[in-house]
């Protein structure tokens, strides 16, 4: 006989854990918050330690609770992929992928259509998926923005990022001075580092921002720009569209590239055993390759003039 500690317990761990809160983890799994109390306590008890630290606005995984949070993970992923593989073929009709919103409607929701035609009777399930949310989950697909994928999944490399500077087609025109245009509002998803790096690796000589705002949604960030708010940088794939159709400008055609990615993450054996997850990465490559094939078209606008 094993001696573990019971797998409620320890299904109520690791959802406290991955969510950072019990009351998310509650949520989660249908019960109170109080359930969820209940089994940690049975777990601790079990293990003659502590798994949290409990905060003010959530819980924080203790070392010991940090390793036990790895192994749950790995042998939930495991069991997941096992029992997508055994389950009747009538689910392999379905695909679930956890996807950021701004990647999913750039990338994704344009052409879906195409997909879906080519494989009949298919359901594609997205769900949005945070940036700095671990890769974890009921997702057959994880695209994730990441330094370094998940260990010990099949992942591949979708994206690159190549940050251009942005403008209102209005603004555009109305700056005579276009080095000065870059120092006007500088618009900044989440922090100051990327037009830092930016400016860095441009060797221009630019003076500081007359004004920084910092969004933590790219959705707003685009719009802004539009509305001719300031400058920000996004990624060339992810503008195309309004690039074609003269709603931004490129402010300058330099880039720069970050170092995270973004990757197709999933398990190993539903890689090689659902058919549909290996055509999804295929149409993911094909649409973002004929994307940055259309930058000769566009690697003028709003640059010359």
């Amino acid at each position: 006989m094993r001696d573990l500690p019971s797998l409620k317990s320890l299904r109520a761990f690791e959802a406290a854990a991955r969510n950072g809160s019990l009351t998310a983890a509650a949520n989660e799994l249908c019960i109170g918050q109080g359930a969820i109390s209940h089994q940690i306590r049975i777990l601790e008890d079990n293990l003659g330690l502590s798994v949290f630290v409990r905060k003010q606005h959530g819980v924080e995984l203790t070392p010991e609770g940090a390793l036990l949070f790895a192994s749950c993970n790995r042998a939930f992923d495991d069991l997941e992929g096992v029992v997508q593989h055994i389950r009747p073929r009538n689910t392999q009709k379905i695909l679930r992928v956890k996807v950021g919103p701004f990647f999913s409607m750039k990338l994704i929701a344009p052409r879906i259509s195409q997909f879906l035609a080519e494989n009949p009777g298919l359901q594609i399930h997205l769900s949005h998926l945070e940036t700095n949310t671990p890769a974890t989950g009921t997702a057959d697909v994880i695209i994730d923005y990441c330094l370094h994928p998940p260990p010990a999944r099949f992942s591949q490399r979708l994206l690159r990022e190549r940050l251009v500077p942005v403008c209102g087609k209005a603004i555009w025109e109305a700056q005579v001075d276009k080095h000065d245009l870059l120092c006007g509002n500088r618009l900044h998803y989440r922090g100051l580092q990327e037009w830092q790096s930016w400016i860095a690796s441009s060797g221009l000589r630019l003076t500081p921002s007359r004004q920084d705002l910092i969004f933590d949604d790219q959705h707003i960030i685009l719009e802004a720009v539009k509305e001719g708010q300031g400058v920000a940088l996004i990624d060339r794939t992810m503008v195309e569209y309004e690039l074609r159709s003269g709603q931004v400008c490129l402010a300058h055609d330099h880039f720069y590239e970050p170092n995270e990615t973004y990757q197709f993450v999933c398990q190993e054996e539903l890689f090689r055993t659902k058919p549909v997850t290996k055509s999804f990465l295929g149409w993911l490559l094909q649409e973002i390759g004929d994307r940055q094939r259309r930058y000769a078209e566009i690697a003028h606008v709003g640059t010359v003039g």
